[in-house]
């Protein structure tokens, strides 16, 4: 996945304003109009040098990798007779013929990262590479620097280029000093809140268990969290924090959605981009006409929603024991296809929350054997690191709750 470098490298840049770089000056050749070559968002054609500008001259302060998106400040705000465009900060170019335009679907929920930095920074060795999350690399530097630490990964730290996340390998980092980063609470533990189906009211319909939420209620609930300042996570968020190697917000939740009924799409998408709001929702395979995903999915996965797993056909009863559901007693091999049968329609995953909340040890070895990262239980609980990720608690929040009980088990 490609990492979109906004203000990234114009960090970069200024930190290498500050030393004396012994390159060669461009210098400047006839001007042209370049306006016809501009566009707001680029890839890189072809491995490209990063200059920056000082004194009217242009000089070469390290190298961007092919296949790079970047940025570029407003048309406006560049100068189209010369072969330079400028990145969105000061001070930071690249040649204009080494780049085309790049389409790209803005995310209307996407952020930048809602991790906070340890207070911990690297100093980096006297040469460097950026990474995207990937491991693709994005760009080398060639003088030393110093960054706040945000993810503290096996072989490599996360830190935090203007709105990008990018990484940087162990190798490359020469010592870790402390710094007194931040003083926000961090998160101890997180619900991870349980829905199901919305219905409205105001539209004739009326609930049919303690499932169903009432619309009106739902947006009560997105908008307490917003009004508070609470920021809904994504799976890797979740991931990374019960494996200890980021530091969230106190004010972290992540919303989930369970059985991938249509309204979803009629009640609860609209709300959740109004607050600019993510969720996971966990879809049941065998729900789907024809085994693939509707158009309404599709547009909710390419905006900010993410798809996991239900399984495919094991939401069904059939088994002795806890809930009845098919998972408790289904053939080794039969369960491990259902799972990655279930990943493959909706385009990838790896987390699973299992039908009807069933958990058995047979279960938990299908989970291991279908690559699975995390899987969600229907025991009330909420999340914090260490805790076994193949049997995670969640919050239900049921129909009937008022806003002062959704509250309470929020801040609880």
């Amino acid at each position: 996945r490609l990492q979109i470098l906004v203000l990234a490298l114009g960090f970069v840049c200024c930190v290498m304003l500050a030393i004396d770089w012994m390159y060669p000056k461009q210098e400047q050749t006839a001007a042209v109009d370049v306006s016809s070559h501009y566009a707001q968002t680029v890839r890189v054609e072809k491995e490209t040098p990063l200059f920056e500008k000082k004194d009217g001259e242009y000089r070469e302060i390290g190298r961007i990798f092919k296949g790079t998106v970047l940025k570029f400040d407003k048309q406006g705000a560049q100068n189209m007779k010369e072969k330079y465009f400028r990145l969105q900060t000061d001070d930071c170019y690249i040649l204009t013929d080494h780049v085309v335009p790049e389409q790209t679907e803005e995310n209307s929920v996407k952020k930048a990262s809602v991790y906070l930095p340890f207070n911990e920074n690297i100093v980096t060795r006297d040469s460097y590479v950026i990474q995207n999350e990937a491991g693709n690399k994005l760009a080398e530097v060639t003088r030393k620097a110093s960054y706040p630490i945000y993810v503290k990964d096996e072989d490599r730290y996360g830190v935090q280029l203007g709105n990008a996340l990018v990484y940087i390998p162990k190798y490359a980092v020469a010592a870790t000093r402390h710094a007194d980063n931040t003083s926000e609470p961090i998160a101890k533990q997180i619900p991870v809140f349980m829905y199901h189906y919305f219905y409205s009211k105001e539209n004739g319909e009326v609930s049919k268990n303690g499932n169903w939420l009432e619309v009106n209620d739902f947006e009560a609930q997105l908008k307490y969290l917003k009004e508070h300042n609470y920021v809904t996570l994504r799976m890797q968020d979740v991931e990374n924090f019960l494996d200890g190697k980021v530091q969230l917000p106190k004010n972290s939740v992540s919303i989930t959605i369970d059985d991938g009924t249509a309204s979803i799409y009629k009640y609860a998408y609209p709300l959740l981009k109004k607050y600019g709001d993510s969720a996971t929702l966990f879809l049941i395979g065998n729900h789907l006409k024809d085994d693939k995903l509707p158009q309404s999915f599709q547009e909710m996965k390419q905006n900010g929603m993410e798809l996991q797993s239900h399984s495919y056909g094991m939401h069904t009863g059939g088994c002795e024991g806890g809930h009845g559901g098919a998972l408790r007693c289904v053939a080794h091999d039969e369960g491990v296809t259902d799972t990655e049968k279930s990943f493959s329609i909706i385009g990838g995953g790896n987390v699973y929350c299992y039908p009807y909340g069933d958990v058995t040890d047979s279960a938990l070895q299908i989970m291991k054997d279908a690559g699975v990262h995390m899987a969600f239980t229907t025991n009330y609980g909420k999340i914090e690191p260490g805790m076994d990720k193949l049997q995670l608690p969640r919050v239900r929040i049921f129909g009937d709750a008022d806003i002062q009980q959704f509250i309470y088990s929020l801040e609880s």
